[in-house]
């Protein structure tokens, strides 16, 4: 603001005021903490517009760069539940964002109004948290973060004869900024939100993230189950759902859609589930394809461009050590593929040294051709070999994001080179997750299944922990699997996931990890012990017939109960 207009400020704002000689302000939308949002005639392309004018008393250094950046971020979001921004301008009074005006109601009156009419019914709810977690979703693929998520940053649009219309999200980015200001450290404010939708580690530390938007958004829905405003630093999980519900909304829901919920207001940030993967519909009446059940995976980066196949050019394409037995700390490094023909093995004298004691001495050679890695297998003593075969192969055509073994080494092509995001997004993967496989190691399976346990006492639904096991002739002499039985462990293990979550027709993945060589478990979560056993019964017979000769999948089940230690479930008595 100059100094002409500290000491002439203009009038106050009211009905028919004229800014900029371009908007006519017809009403107040709300007021907060900083600055006040009035819907306005916009004279130039006349319609409606919201006028968001963050007031001088409420500025903080630094906001007129928040309300820029803020421009920006919505005008790189384009979403149909996310509110358009078009404008950023100056004026007498402050800064103006001209955004979208929607008409309708926050979702914080309109829960007001169910509460009224006896709460929302599964579908309405249903409508509502799904469109809402696109939005959130679509701010989160950009690198943005909300910031202030809650009922009030939600509008509900009616259509004319009075139906729901749609979920929108508002007012994101200008918190975020400032939170953004005060990097997150303990003790620090947690400025540019409000407390009662903040994540605990918000709350103690400040700053925002996308895991604290998940949080507020699990607790607007909440709200939405229970029609009460939580306090701020409030817990839901602290005592069993049912205590804490008006109506019945969750009755009618899926474990699933509850378990989502659930997941989004863990302590634990990476534990909350990401806005893109949560889904809101009846899976009895809409079946799922247990394809797109949504599982954390093995991102091999985005494919190289069509000009990778006319040409070579070095250190385009790496190779991904995922998994060896001999070697774990070798899990995870990058090899960068710089020349059209490379060897592979433990001698010193090839160009990919491998310290996997499974490798031999000079195990491959690759050849690049035609955006293709041809893999010629050398007459290596442990063989090599690729995805559903158990026989050895001598040459292999290794495609982006495919998977090749060397003896006991695993290997993924990739498109990110060392110590690149995509690396440390695979470092990531691989510190939770068992490479062969896929599923959870031991120590991160254990922490999961007290997170289901705890699901399974705060919805008092009963959880069963299924055990399965590949056995063979060679379980009697050593305990060391064969490269025949890693084969048909990955292969069975991740099958067996896929049969479970069809047959439970889940929303989100299973819980499955890696109990020992060849174990490994996968809980269950609502099927009573009868429906349980015929569950893994079919699995078993379905997965059987995958198997090579000598070698059979079996299976045994443990109820949790509680007030047992879950963990103690995880492994055959």
């Amino acid at each position: 603001m100059t100094e002409t207009q500290r000491t002439n400020p203009p009038p106050p704002i009211s009905h028919g005021s004229i800014i900029n000689d371009r908007y006519e302000i017809r009403q107040s939308l709300g007021k907060g903490g900083m600055g006040e949002v009035f819907l306005a005639y916009d004279r130039t392309t006349q319609q409606a517009v919201a006028l968001k004018i963050v007031r001088e008393e409420s500025r903080m250094p630094g906001d007129d760069e928040a309300l820029r950046q803020e421009l920006l971020h919505a005008r790189s979001v384009s979403h149909p539940n996310v509110c358009r921004v078009h404008d950023l301008a100056p004026s007498g009074y402050g800064p103006i964002l001209v955004m979208e005006y929607i008409t309708g109601q926050t979702l914080h009156t309109h829960i007001r109004r169910k509460k009224a009419q006896g709460g929302y019914t599964a579908d309405e709810f249903r409508r509502i948290a799904q469109e809402v977690c696109q939005g959130v979703a679509a701010i989160h693929a950009q690198g943005l973060v909300h910031g202030d998520l809650k009922p009030g940053n939600v509008m509900v649009t009616s259509n004319p004869d009075g139906s729901f219309g749609k979920a929108i999200v508002l007012d994101f980015g200008f918190a975020k900024e400032r939170a953004r200001a005060s990097a997150r450290r303990p003790g620090a404010p947690p400025d540019g939100g409000t407390p009662n939708y903040m994540a605990p580690e918000r709350i103690r530390s400040g700053g925002a993230s996308q895991e604290d938007d998940l949080y507020a958004l699990g607790l607007t829905l909440w709200e939405m189950w229970t029609c009460r405003v939580p306090e701020p630093g409030y817990k839901p999980r602290a005592k069993p759902m049912r205590q804490q519900i008006m109506f019945d909304v969750p009755a009618g829901l899926s474990v699933d859609e509850i378990k989502q919920i659930f997941r989004c207001l863990s302590d634990d940030p990476p534990s909350r589930i990401p806005a893109r993967h949560l889904k809101f519909f009846n899976p009895v009446a809409l079946t799922t394809n247990p394809i797109q059940v949504p599982r954390e995976r093995l991102d091999p980066g985005p494919p190289p461009g069509r000009g990778a196949t006319s040409s070579f050019q070095p250190g385009q394409q790496s190779l991904l050590a995922t998994y060896a037995t001999n070697a774990p700390d070798w899990v995870g490094e990058i090899i960068a593929l710089d020349k059209p023909m490379l060897t592979i093995g433990r001698r010193s004298d090839v160009e990919i040294v491998a310290p996997e004691a499974t490798v031999s001495g000079a195990h491959a050679t690759l050849k690049w051709a035609n955006g293709t890695w041809a893999i010629e297998d050398q007459g290596s003593t442990n063989g090599t070999y690729v995805e559903h075969t158990y026989e050895r192969k001598k040459t292999v055509n290794l495609m982006h994001g495919g998977e090749v073994q060397f003896g006991e080494l695993r290997l993924k092509l990739v498109s990110f080179a060392k110590d690149s995001a995509g690396h440390k997004r695979a470092r990531a993967y691989l510190s939770r997750r068992d490479g062969l496989t896929g599923l959870l190691l031991r120590d991160h399976l254990l922490k999961a299944l007290d997170e289901e346990a705890a699901f399974s006492d705060w919805i008092e639904q009963p959880l069963s922990i299924a055990r399965y096991e590949i056995r063979g002739p060679n379980r009697l002499v050593s305990d060391r699997p064969t490269i025949l039985e890693m084969l048909a462990f990955r292969r069975a293990a991740t099958r067996v996931v896929e049969l479970t979550d069809m047959l439970l027709l889940s929303l989100i993945a299973v819980t499955a990890g890696r109990s020992g060589p060849l174990r490994f478990a996968v809980t269950m979560m609502g099927p009573g012990p009868q429906e349980a056993r015929n569950l893994v019964e079919q699995v078993v017979g379905q997965v059987q017939g995958m198997l090579p000769e000598g070698l059979d999948l079996v299976a045994s089940i443990a109820r949790y109960e509680p007030g047992v230690s879950v963990r103690s479930l995880v492994d055959p008595a």
